[in-house]
């Protein structure tokens, strides 16, 4: 499977670098990451991994209970999910989607009609994560900042010598796409985590709908990167626009262009650098390359950086197809096909446990 390679650079023998090599420490170490590695990562096994889709979901029924008794205790429900929404799939998102929808028309990496079935399915997943999706995370987010408020409230730092507002909320969204790309390395990395990715992974006619082919659960796992405006949060306030940027900039990715940005694609990730993420067959001996949301440096940073070339794009999706694909069936067929792919996390035994 492309996206469940073993060869992460900083995990393997990380921890043995800060202790003696001495026999019994050497024996408590290797225990202690065998431990750990079968916890989180690939070596789960699959019941172990189905135990821990179902924990964070419980987590998640958790901390939306908390945020909710939270926002209802200060009367700002309606307005906080409102605010969410307009921030996350307002009009301006929106618009920028179908000003890209449109490009995709004139200008394909592969041409596909608009109207296609991938594109319809991933509309559903917009209208799903518009309309049911938000709301709920908006109430997990305010759980979260409530547990860590109530708890690790010495994270949270008093207002910081930056000389201006402005670079507190600069560092802030850089802290932001810094743990996203950090969760989304998890994903790849941890089995019960990529049992919920592998819907995302599993489009192959790619577009900038893909964006929201999400899982509703994975989004708990990008609750870290609520930790910036958290703990930077007296220094600067993000403006609303900027998160409304940055939202059009981590959805253009996926776009169904061969756009390089040239020089600045070296900086800012492109929708031909992304496209080398989700190919179907890794590029080389690395496996899966290109995690970044918007700045390429943390994917430099960890050697896994695949910059694009005037090669035909790659084809897209997951070998031996191990979720259901709506590319496959009648047309008909196709709302069974995407509650089977909102299931199948939740099955004892999932295809997605198996490398392809």
């Amino acid at each position: 499977m492309a996206s469940l390679d073993t060869n992460y650079p900083y995990i393997e023998g990380s921890l043995s670098r800060f202790t003696s090599e001495g026999p019994l420490t050497r024996r408590t170490t290797d225990h202690l990451r065998k431990w750990g590695r079968a916890l989180v990562f690939k070596e789960a096994g699959p019941t172990k991994a189905w135990y821990g889709v179902l924990g964070l979901a419980g987590l998640s029924t958790w901390l939306g209970y908390v945020g909710l008794r939270s926002l209802m205790s200060t009367g700002s429900l309606s307005l906080a999910v409102s605010s969410a929404r307009a921030r996350a799939v307002g009009p301006v998102l929106i618009v920028f989607i179908a000003v890209i929808l449109l490009a995709e028309q004139f200008w394909p990496a592969v041409p596909r009609p608009l109207l296609s079935r991938a594109h319809l399915v991933d509309a559903g997943y917009l209208a799903l994560f518009a309309v049911v999706v938000m709301p709920l995370l908006t109430l997990v987010e305010s759980g979260f900042a409530t547990e860590i408020s109530r708890h690790a409230h010495f994270l949270m730092l008093g207002r910081l010598p930056l000389g201006s507002q402005v670079v507190g909320a600069g560092l802030i969204l850089i802290g932001i796409d810094a743990m996203n790309w950090g969760a989304h390395v998890a994903n790849h990395r941890s089995l019960t985590l990529w049992r919920i990715h592998a819907l995302h992974h599993s489009q192959e006619d790619l577009s900038v709908l893909t964006t929201f082919r999400t899982h509703p659960l994975i989004h708990a796992s990008y609750l870290p990167s609520l930790f910036p405006a958290l703990i930077l949060g007296a220094s600067g306030t993000v403006p609303g626009v900027a998160l409304i940027i940055y939202g059009c900039l981590i959805t253009l990715p996926h776009a169904n262009l061969r756009w390089k940005f040239g020089p600045l694609g070296r900086v800012v990730v492109s929708p031909a650098y992304h496209r080398l993420h989700h190919a179907a067959v890794p590029l080389d001996k690395r496996g899966t390359v290109n995690y970044a949301f918007v700045l390429v440096c943390w994917d430099q940073m960890i050697h896994r950086a695949a910059f694009p070339t005037n090669a035909a794009p790659v084809a897209t999706g997951l070998a031996g197809r191990p979720v259901p694909v709506e590319q496959v069936g009648s047309a008909r067929a196709t709302p069974r096909v995407m509650v089977a792919q909102l299931a199948q996390p939740f099955t004892r035994h999932s295809a997605t446990d198996r490398p392809a």
